[in-house]
């Protein structure tokens, strides 16, 4: 029986992982992929490589620990865990069950898609889904950001700080009633489009523009250096 499961290779697990070795716990780490969403990044036609910090570089350095450990890695996705009496079973998609004292579960977290032409095409070129981590890269740029709930205001709230100008793409008629409300209406570099959505996405080598539509189905078209898709 393992004193210690974590479930999930990203940062969380990657660090629950090696500082539980580190206090000489029985640990294993079970993941389909080693890192994560830091085996991604953010490309930007005016950002050059060395003014940004890699999230992979920095994780880097915890998979380089683990990968010559075999025996504290199982690179296999968990299916179920089940809770017993004393402890836990993870089961993996292989089949196999794996008893342990403790678990962690750092999967993080799958963004939702638009499902619209362009979208796979322009993936973290131009386009993203994780405004509070890039909005520092977009000073003075014109930014669109897609969602009507707490995570999309609170993205466009951010982007507002940096950004020449953020429009808030709103699918719903109205906006979700949030804590940040009065703050985004009353932003004079803000504009919120309730009941629009999202048909295209469409650019170069980089998504330069979304193609939006309104209820009465009237087609338009927002240039934005960036685009971020916040729906949770």
């Amino acid at each position: 029986m393992y004193d210690l499961i974590v479930v999930g290779g990203g940062p969380a697990g990657l660090t629950s992982t090696i500082y539980a070795l580190r206090k000489r716990l029985n640990v294993l780490l079970i993941t389909k992929d080693l890192g994560g969403k830091t085996n991604f990044r953010l490309a930007l036609p005016w950002v050059e490589d060395y003014q940004v910090i890699k999230g992979l570089e920095i994780i880097n350095k915890f998979k380089s620990e683990l990968e010559y450990l075999e025996f504290a890695r199982h690179m296999e996705p968990a299916d179920k865990i089940i809770r017993k009496e004393k402890g836990f079973i993870v089961k993996t998609r292989g089949g196999g069950d794996l008893e342990t004292k403790a678990v962690i579960i750092a999967t993080g977290t799958r963004q939702q898609l638009l499902n619209v032409p362009g979208e796979k095409e322009f993936i973290m070129r131009g386009l993203c889904y994780s405004a509070l981590s890039y909005a520092p890269l977009f000073i003075d740029k014109l930014t669109v950001v897609i969602g009507d709930g707490d995570l999309a205001q609170r993205s466009t709230a951010e982007l507002a700080t940096v950004a020449k100008h953020v429009t808030l793409v709103c699918p719903a008629d109205k906006l979700k009633v949030t804590n940040v409300n009065e703050k985004l209406k009353d932003a004079k570099n803000v504009t919120i489009l309730e009941g629009h959505q999202v048909v295209e996405v469409k650019g170069d080598d980089y998504a330069k523009s979304v193609t939006i539509k309104d209820k009465q189905g009237k087609i338009s078209e927002l240039q934005a250096d960036g685009t971020f898709v916040e729906m949770a």
